[in-house]
């Protein structure tokens, strides 16, 4: 008897030529190194990573900031600093009130789709996953099954190294 071939990833559901994902996936971010648990917001315009420790400053002129991510999986911080794009006014839930965020670009790959996402960066501890994709990131190549969740594993790209080979 033959025995079927075996896929790496399990082929990503697709509706109307776009792919699937859950309300939860997980999300590979290529610039850290390591994948985290995202909240996909359909309410969201913007995407939101949840950092610690943000300190603008500047670099040749321009606006910077250094800020730490929390690894899931080892638990230690690693340290990025990332050009500011833009501040951005977010509204806090709790006390109703505005505070300007940072936003930088990072890249993400979201199931199968690897792209350079705008994210606004926040201190926030209280909640389940430390980011949250926002429609702006899935206009025109993803659709929203929030009944569901991890059913769209990311195709993390190979490092230099292993191309390299």
């Amino acid at each position: 008897a033959e025995c079927s071939p075996v896929q790496a990833c399990p082929e990503v559901e697709r509706i109307a030529g776009k792919t699937v994902v859950g309300g939860l996936e997980s999300i590979w971010m290529s610039d850290l190194g390591f994948a985290l648990a995202a909240r996909i917001d359909t309410g969201a315009d913007t995407s939101v990573l949840s950092v610690r420790d943000v300190e603008l400053f500047e670099r040749d002129g321009k606006r910077w900031v250094r800020f730490n991510v929390v690894n899931p999986v080892s638990g230690e911080s690693v340290l990025a600093e990332r050009r500011v794009q833009r501040m951005v006014g977010m509204v806090q839930t709790v006390s109703g009130k505005t505070r300007r965020r940072p936003l930088v670009q990072m890249r993400a790959v979201i199931g199968p789709f690897a792209q350079t996402v705008e994210f606004i960066l926040s201190e926030r501890t209280h909640n389940g996953y430390q980011a949250q994709i926002g429609r702006s990131v899935l206009n025109d190549v993803i659709v929203v099954d929030v009944s569901r969740k991890n059913i769209a594993p990311y195709a993390r790209p190979p490092t230099s190294s292993e191309t390299a080979q």
